[in-house]
This record gives C-alpha cells, sequence and structure tokens, in this order.
C-alpha cells in the first residue's frame, strides 16, 4: 500500500521535485491563462495544456502509488493544479513554504500523545494531586478539590490531575471529568475526552465481564451481586447518557431485589436497593427496604437518613421527629455535608409540623 507517513523527522519526499516541477506548472498554468484570456491561444488548445499538465502530476502520483512511495505532495500537486490551475500551484507553494516553517517546530505525535496523560513529574503538581488523591471520593470537598485545581490550577496541574482520574477513576469524578471537556485549553479538552473515551470503554469490558459470569453461573449469588453493583456503581459515574442510566437503574434495582428474594438478610443489597427506589421516587416501597434498617438496634445512620426522607416525601412527619432526635443524639461522624446535618437538628429540636426542609442524604 502507499506510505503515506512520514519520515522519523517529519519531513516529506520529493520536497524539491513537486516544488521545482509546481512552479514551472504555475508558469505555464499563468501563461495559458493570460494568451486564452487575451484571445492569442484557442480554449481548446488551452483547456488541453492545462489538462496535460494535470495529467503529468497525476501520473507521477499514480507512479508512487505502484512503488509504495511518499504520494502526499505529487497527489496534492495534481489535484490542486488539476482544479485551480495557476491558483492551485501557488496554493502548493505556499503549503511548501509554510511546512518547511512548521517541521522544524513540530512535536512528533507520539510525544504529543505521552503529554495527554504525562507522569507527574514537578514536586509541586505531584503534592497538589496526591492531597487530592487521598481524599474520600465520597467526601465533598474532595470534588470542590477538584473543581478547584481546573479553576485555578496550572496547565501541568491540571493534566496531572485529569491523568490521575482516568488511573483511578470513582463515581463522584464523573462531573469534574465533563467540567474539563469545557476548559480554556484545547489540550486539557483532548485529554478529558480521551479519559472519558478511555472509561467508558472500561465500564463496558467490565460489564461484559461480569454478564458472562452471572450467565455461565446464574445460581451464583456472588456473581449476581457483582453485577448489581456494578450497574450501581455505573449510574454515579457521571458520565453516561440519561437514558443509559435509566436502563441500568432498572437492571440494578432488579438485581438487588433478586439478591434479597435469595439472601433476605443481605443488609448491603437493601440498602442499596432502597436507595435506588427512593431515586426513582417509589417512596412507600424505599420506606419498606430502609425501615428494617434504619432501627435502632441495627443503627445504620445513612439508612436512616434516606428512611427520612422517604417519609417526608410521604408526609409521615412524626416519625421523622422521633428518628431525628435518635439520629441527633447519636456520635457523628465528618461524612455528611453540614447541611444534611442542621436539617436533622432542625427536625430534632422543632416540634411536629413546624419544619418544611426534607433530610437528604449523601
Amino acid at each position: 500500500m502507499p506510505n503515506c507517513s512520514a519520515s522519523s523527522n517529519h519531513s516529506f519526499a520529493h520536497v524539491a521535485p513537486v516544488a521545482a516541477l509546481t512552479a514551472l506548472a504555475g508558469s505555464l498554468e499563468s501563461a495559458l491563462a493570460y494568451f486564452w484570456l487575451t484571445g492569442k491561444a484557442p480554449g481548446l488548445v488551452a483547456l488541453g495544456s492545462h489538462l496535460a499538465l494535470a495529467g503529468a502530476f497525476t501520473f507521477w502520483a499514480n507512479r508512487a502509488i505502484k512503488q509504495s512511495d511518499d504520494i502526499r505532495l505529487p497527489l496534492f500537486a495534481a489535484l490542486s493544479i488539476g482544479a485551480l490551475g495557476p491558483l492551485g500551484a501557488a496554493g502548493v507553494l505556499l503549503t511548501l513554504a509554510l511546512t518547511a516553517r512548521y517541521m522544524r517546530h513540530a512535536v512528533p505525535f507520539e510525544e504529543w500523545y505521552n503529554s495527554l496523560f504525562p507522569d507527574t513529574r514537578e514536586a509541586e503538581n505531584r503534592k497538589v494531586v496526591n492531597q487530592i488523591a487521598e481524599t474520600r471520593s465520597g467526601d465533598p470537598a474532595a470534588i470542590t478539590a477538584f473543581s478547584d485545581v481546573l479553576s485555578f490550577g496550572s496547565f501541568e496541574q491540571k493534566q496531572d490531575l485529569i491523568a490521575l482520574i482516568s488511573r483511578h477513576f470513582r463515581p463522584a469524578f464523573g462531573p469534574v471529568l465533563k467540567r474539563a471537556l469545557n476548559d480554556e485549553h484545547s489540550a486539557i479538552r483532548v485529554q478529558a475526552a480521551t479519559a472519558m473515551s478511555k472509561l467508558e470503554n472500561a465500564i463496558l469490558e467490565q460489564t461484559i465481564k461480569l454478564r458472562g459470569r452471572f450467565r455461565s453461573r446464574p445460581d451464583d449469588t456472588e456473581a449476581l451481586r457483582a453485577l448489581a453493583q456494578h450497574y450501581d456503581e455505573c449510574l454515579f459515574c457521571g458520565i453516561l447518557d440519561t437514558k443509559r442510566e435509566e436502563e441500568l437503574l432498572g437492571e440494578a434495582l432488579s438485581l438487588y431485589q433478586e439478591c434479597l428474594v435469595r439472601d433476605p438478610g443481605d443488609l448491603a443489597a437493601r440498602l442499596a436497593a432502597g436507595r435506588l427506589l427512593l431515586r426513582t421516587k417509589r417512596y412507600r416501597e424505599a420506606a419498606e427496604q430502609l425501615c428494617e434498617l434504619s432501627d435502632r438496634d441495627a443503627g445504620n445512620p445513612q439508612a436512616t437518613l434516606w428512611y427520612m426522607e422517604s417519609l417526608f416525601r410521604l408526609g409521615q412527619f412524626e416519625e421523622i421527629h422521633r428518628l431525628a432526635r435518635f439520629w441527633a443524639s447519636q456520635p457523628q461522624s465528618g461524612d455528611y455535608p453540614p447541611e444534611t446535618l442542621d436539617a436533622v437538628r432542625l427536625w430534632a429540636e422543632s416540634q411536629e409540623d413546624e419544619v418544611s426542609i426534607p433530610v437528604r442524604g449523601l
């Protein structure tokens, strides 16, 4: 097949011959145009001479193809001169001049591509990125840190950050990666798009793997649970379209419910099913799933928050007051947003029907 790639120094073959022949062809084309416009040469003669010049370059390009030679410049000259005559020849010469200047500073493709996912080189950039990497993905402060780097970080820090997200992706990082698609630097936008493509391919490969595992062992509850958890994680990755998220939501919920049929004591599956039911606005079913987990003996704080939210949607405010007082009396960790803690505190301290603020979990 024809060789259309540049050489190791990114130069074109046949630059000098193409330039010389193009200059000669341009002169002849200009003369033909002059004689034809002034009536000194018949139109058929001018047209025939023009086609002969274009044919000569076409023959050269065809010969280069057969010899597996570099055909880019001969083919470019043939098309340009054949279509535009003297203007095409001038365009070819201008292109050759600009190419010669550009090639002195051109970056090899491999070097450019590797720069999209660089190794952390500068100590300061490494420090910033590592600090963020050590932050829990569910912590809102982590997302804020990512956003701050995209807004105020240096070009190198942005590159390192997106490379980190690509290597250690977590669902909460999806919106940040989408934001990078609108960065002011084109290289950052390209890097973010490449990272999203890689992540989508990784999600697809993992889906195929887990589906195959479950289909080969349909009675394996662990395979069922692994597929449900994978769908669940994909729901919150932030890089899928809305229709695909809705499909995964239904599939994940069905799989979690099947897990509960096989093992009613699976508290993790019950919590996940309740959360997904709450997301689909099936509040009564969500409350039924989360009620057991929010029991005082079970004491699952996150389940209690989601249960309180479902009760709010159902208008059962008395039970919310009771749960809020119990939840507020327990030792609190720093895993919850301040607005969530404030809402629970208001429900715990107020009288019935005095609060209209819903309690939202993470």
